[in-house]
């Protein structure tokens, strides 16, 4: 990857992402990554950290789980750029997402640790935005293109559902009852692994530059 000149990196803080589009008053303390001439900046892993914006791989290590999310971040950089103009969510689907957050950590808890870093609800919003305008991209590149088979359904209920019933003890409702929600896993698992492809491709042309020392 290509190293970036310091007055191009200057220029990146200026216009670190996506604090500064929200208008916060905050010096930034380092970049972690560089896309596209764009930056992530520390602050910006510790936020996504803080409100579970990602859900990393649990057990990881605080410096894998870190990096994970960095990764994740350049992820989805890379596809909010395919959609230009941007378009903003409905705040009712922003304030819902914060809801949900909020129940899933514990509102005292999400608030202790927005404390931390100097944060409130108003600076976490502009990433919740910027998740849902990327899980709504993949969805809709995706979504309408993938289609389940009956095989694959059947297939999914005898060798994953069945045998996942057995094993915790309890019985398998019969295929109809659960054909719907096994046809929406299946669709989910073709999805990433589609959008997984594309963002790979998205990666391969793009110029990214990831600074781990940014995350010590």
């Amino acid at each position: 990857m290509p190293r970036y000149a310091p007055v191009l990196i200057a220029a990146v803080l200026l216009a670190a992402w996506p604090a500064a589009a929200a208008g916060q008053d905050r010096s930034v303390d380092c970049v972690a990554a560089v896309v596209n001439g764009a930056a992530i900046t520390r602050f910006d892993v510790d936020v996504a950290e803080a409100v579970g914006l990602f859900n990393p791989v649990k057990g990881a290590d605080a410096a894998a789980r870190r990096l994970a999310i960095l990764e994740l971040l350049v992820d989805q950089k890379l596809i909010l750029d395919q959609v230009q103009p941007a378009v903003p969510p409905d705040p009712a689907v922003v304030d819902t997402e914060w809801r949900r957050l909020s129940a899933r950590i514990g509102a005292d808890t999400l608030a202790a640790r927005l404390a931390r870093l100097g944060a409130a609800e108003a600076d976490v919003r502009p990433y919740l935005e910027e998740r849902i305008r990327s899980r709504k991209i993949v969805a809709d590149r995706f979504q309408r293109t993938v289609s389940v088979s009956l095989r694959e359904i059947e297939a999914y209920y005898a060798d994953i559902y069945v045998k996942a019933r057995q094993a915790e003890g309890r019985a398998a409702q019969p295929l109809v009852d659960v054909l719907d929600a096994i046809e929406a896993e299946i669709k989910k698992g073709k999805v990433e692994t589609q959008a997984a492809a594309w963002i790979d491709a998205l990666r391969e042309q793009a110029e990214v530059e990831i600074r781990r020392d940014c995350l010590k």
